[in-house]
């Protein structure tokens, strides 16, 4: 029977309650802000309910030829992502709705559905703490859950009804198979690679990152076990492909059309612009530095701190070394000419945790003193233990941050680029978001107001905010796309900070402008609400 520490169960409620806290995107009577609704929840929220629905209506059917045809072959089914992580949302939205007040009015409970990432964050806590506390000792153990909460962008997207949260447990369950079982001097067992390839074909059904990790395993086998790689890497690839394809009726719908489709769709998406050093970049032309130094502008203290004291412990073992691949792959991908990058780290974000383990292995070497086979004096193993929990608290208290308690989580940077203002001075974004139109903002927005909005990132943006934002509904602000004509949109305008498609001109507050409403994280704008009423056409217009 499994059985989890007390650590590990501690670790899950700790982090599950700590991001749940701040998931209300603008209901009316909320007392915590979380961060106002992002650009692709509403697809995320309405395709989970979506499949939850048919799962309940069909059954196990609808993996039959009809089921599946009626299912995933309707109009209202959108396969830009398998379906796994859509799933966990719909099945929150479905559990917590009811009980998640203020949303009565709108077609969908946002918190609720946000509740998904939330355990799915909390699920990797506590995946990673376990895996710890086995392997490394009780003071690694707790130092996992205190680094996770403590990096910002996974607390900032467990608070979002996203795909990331789901991707990484995903990520974490595949990549700690292996590095419990792919690890040692043998190869490991068929039912032990089997397994390992189940858990890879369950991050396929997640989201396309999955796709990275074949190349880590096939260079790590053939590194680690030579010719006797071949039956454990065919036991993993066949697994985990068979159950990618059966669990998504999708594909077998039309195998010929829809798989080189699904692998290809980021060819034939729309570009994404990045705000990088100051420039704007398409998605395919940013600088191949891109993702080394987005990772290492998102690094918390705490996670830097114990990165240079892991440095200075002892040489890397084998799932060190592992796990460095697994950071390191996906970043060179991603560096790759050509390869595009978008939304911060937010593609990448797999490798937060591996890093999370790395950093946590500081404490590690004081384990394997205390238990090795050298008699250690009992006043000796006091002051280790002393000094273990002195620097644990001290991570603690750094974790009870801003991050924690701010709603814009996802758009901090850390100390590696001088916090937000830093950044901002650097030329960095400030928020790929939207994170920033909250509750808070919109009670600063004036009843019965018309609301011209820029930049505007998908059709379907301003009515999702308008249908599923209750505060919005409860205002009666109607919101409208921008069309950069002053002299017919003369009024309340409302800049959202996202630098890579904002006009320069309107970055700033235009001459004869004053400004009504606005977000800051430290002194950085995240979005601004303006009355361009006196506002001469030539500024706004930039001429």
């Amino acid at each position: 029977m499994l059985r989890l520490s007390k650590i590990s169960i501690v670790s899950f409620a700790a982090a599950f309650v700590l991001s749940a806290m701040l998931v209300d995107h603008g209901t009316v009577g909320a007392k915590l802000r979380g961060p106002g609704l992002t650009i692709d929840e509403s697809f995320n929220i309405q395709q989970g309910v979506y499949l939850v629905d048919a799962f309940a209506q069909h059954g196990p059917l609808v993996f039959s030829p009809s089921g599946a045809h009626e299912v995933f072959g309707a109009r209202d089914y959108l396969p830009d992502h398998p379906p796994l992580g859509r799933v966990i949302l719909g099945v929150a939205h479905y559990l917590t709705s009811w009980c998640i007040s203020g949303s009565e009015s709108t077609a969908y409970n946002v918190p609720a559905a946000r509740l998904g990432s939330c355990f799915a964050f909390a699920m990797t806590v506590l995946l990673l703490t376990e895996f710890c506390i086995r392997r490394f000792g009780w003071a690694a153990a707790i130092c996992v859950p205190i680094l996770m909460i403590s990096t910002p962008s996974l607390l900032g997207h467990a608070r979002l009804a996203a795909l990331e949260s789901a991707t990484n447990l995903a990520w974490v369950a595949a990549m700690l198979s292996l590095l419990a079982w792919w690890t040692d001097a043998h190869p490991p067992s068929t039912l032990r690679a089997c397994l390992s390839g189940v858990f890879w074909g369950l991050l396929l059904l997640t989201k396309v990152q999955g796709i990275l990790l074949p190349p880590i395993v096939f260079l790590w086998a053939v590194w680690r076990f030579r010719w006797q790689c071949v039956r454990p890497l065919a036991c993993w690839s066949v697994c985990g492909a068979v159950l990618f394809v059966s669990a998504w009726p999708w594909l077998w719908l039309d195998p010929i059309h829809n798989i080189p489709q699904y692998l290809g769709r980021a060819s034939v998406r729309p570009t994404l612009y990045c705000w990088y050093f100051g420039e704007r970049f398409a998605d395919k032309q940013v600088p191949w530095h891109y993702p080394f130094v987005l990772t290492l502008f998102t690094l918390p203290v705490a996670v830097i701190l114990c990165l240079i004291a892991r440095i200075k412990r002892k040489l890397p073992d084998a799932i060190d070394q592992l796990l460095l691949l697994s950071i390191a792959f996906p970043l060179f991908v991603f560096a790759l000419p050509g390869t595009p990058v978008y939304d911060g780290n937010r593609l990448f974000l797999i490798v937060m945790p591996m890093i999370v383990i790395v950093a946590a292995r500081a404490f590690s070497p004081f384990v394997a003193v205390t238990t090795s086979e050298i008699p250690v004096a009992p006043s000796t193993q006091r002051s280790i233990t002393r000094w273990k929990i002195a620097v644990l608290v001290f991570l603690a208290v750094q974790t009870f941050g801003l991050s924690v308690v701010s709603p814009y989580a996802i758009s901090m940077y850390g100390p590696l680029a001088g916090g937000n203002n830093g950044a901002e001075r650097l030329g960095m974004e400030s928020s790929y978001w939207s994170d920033g139109l909250n509750g808070s903002f919109w009670k600063q927005v004036p009843e019965n107001s018309t609301v011209y909005v820029a930049p505007v990132s998908h059709q379907y943006q301003l009515q999702d905010i308008m249908s599923l934002v209750p505060i919005v509904q409860q205002r009666n602000i109607r919101l409208v796309a921008y069309e950069y004509d002053p002299d017919k949109q003369k009024g309340l305008l409302l800049l959202i900070h996202r630098l890579a498609d904002l006009r320069p001109e309107l970055q700033t507050v235009p001459e004869g402008a004053t400004i009504v409403a606005e977000v800051h994280l430290d002194a950085v704008v995240l979005a601004r609400l303006i009355d361009t009423s006196n506002v001469r056409t030539a500024v706004i217009a930039g001429e």
